[in-house]
C-alpha cells in the first residue's frame, strides 16, 4: 500500500496569521480558509491545515513543520526574514540564535510563528539517513 500524507492540521495561536506569515516567507499564494481551517498546500499536494479553535490555547503543543526548498528559494526566504526581523535558529532547541545551521553541506534555520507555537524550519538538504551520522547544527 502507498501511503500519502493529504494535510497536517497545525493548532496555533491565529491561524490567519500563522498561515499568511508562513505563506509571505515561502512566497507562496495566499492561504485560503476551508471550514475552521485556514489552508497552505504544499507543492507536492500536502495541506497545511492551521486552525485557532480546536484547543484551548494553554493546550497548544509546539508543532514544528520543515520545508526542503532549493538555494536560491533559501536566500529568498532568508532575505525575507531578515527584511521582517525574525529571530532565527541554526538548531531546534533554538539555542544558536542568529546563526545558520551549515550541516550535510546545506542551509536551514529554524524560527516561530507569530504566535510562538509552530517551530518552522527551512533546509536545503535533507538529513542524513543514519542519525549518528549527523554532524552538530552549529
Amino acid at each position: 500500500m502507498a501511503l500519502e500524507l493529504n494535510h497536517i492540521i497545525v493548532h496555533v495561536k491565529d491561524r490567519h496569521e500563522s498561515a499568511a506569515f508562513l505563506a509571505e516567507l515561502l512566497g507562496a499564494e495566499a492561504p485560503v480558509d476551508w471550514a475552521h481551517f485556514t489552508q497552505l498546500t504544499s507543492s507536492n499536494g500536502v495541506g497545511v491545515d492551521f486552525a485557532d479553535d480546536m484547543v484551548a490555547p494553554e493546550d497548544i503543543n509546539l508543532s514544528h513543520l520543515a520545508y526542503l526548498v532549493t538555494e536560491e528559494e533559501f536566500d529568498a526566504i532568508f532575505g525575507r526574514v531578515e527584511k521582517r526581523g525574525v529571530r532565527f535558529w541554526a538548531d531546534p532547541a533554538m539555542k544558536a540564535e542568529g546563526q545558520i545551521n551549515l550541516a550535510y553541506g546545506g542551509r536551514s534555520i529554524y524560527l516561530l510563528d507569530p504566535g510562538g507555537t509552530c517551530a518552522i524550519e527551512f533546509m536545503t538538504r535533507p538529513y542524513a539517513e543514519v542519525p549518528e551520522s549527523r554532524p552538530s547544527p552549529v
